[in-house]
């Protein structure tokens, strides 16, 4: 399953654990159409809901999503539409704007892949607390790129 979209390998899972997108939405605790939407590639499932698939069709996470590619799709999730010629010159002259945990934070996140559990506890301080820094960040960035378009 190495070369398939994440989309391909969870339909495959799905269907070879037999079970429809409305059973497996069930026991996710989303509905069926954010299961199609997966599918389709539409959008992706965070980590944790990967964790949770995982769980359910016996794999490991990574045979559905690596890590890196979760943590680099909430990323661009929030910078795909951006017009903006130079996205990494932009980048660092927008983390310079910010004090340094928050810059560290999102550095740790999105440059080294780490997981938000590991920058907790390197901060002293709860998951909770760095993704609502990090959903801070990527909104502030989001509005600095749309202060760049001119």
């Amino acid at each position: 399953m190495t070369d398939m979209l994440t989309g391909q390998k969870i339909a495959e899972l799905r269907m070879k654990a037999g079970l429809t997108q409305e059973q497996l939405a069930d026991k996710l605790y989303v509905t069926r159409t954010m299961v199609s939407k997966w599918e389709r590639d539409i959008c992706q499932p965070d980590r944790n809901t990967v964790v949770k698939m995982a769980d359910i069709f016996s794999v490991s996470p990574d045979d559905i999503m690596s890590v890196k590619d979760a943590v680099i799709n909430e990323l661009y999730s929030f910078i795909s539409d951006a017009d903006s010629d130079d996205l990494l010159k932009d980048l660092n002259e927008f983390l310079s704007t910010l004090n340094s945990r928050d810059r560290s934070v999102f550095i740790r996140r999105y440059y080294y892949f780490e997981d938000i559990s590991v920058i907790a506890e390197n901060y002293g301080i709860k998951e909770g607390n760095v993704r609502t820094v990090l959903m801070r960040t990527r909104k502030k960035f989001r509005k600095y790129l749309e202060g760049m378009i001119r």
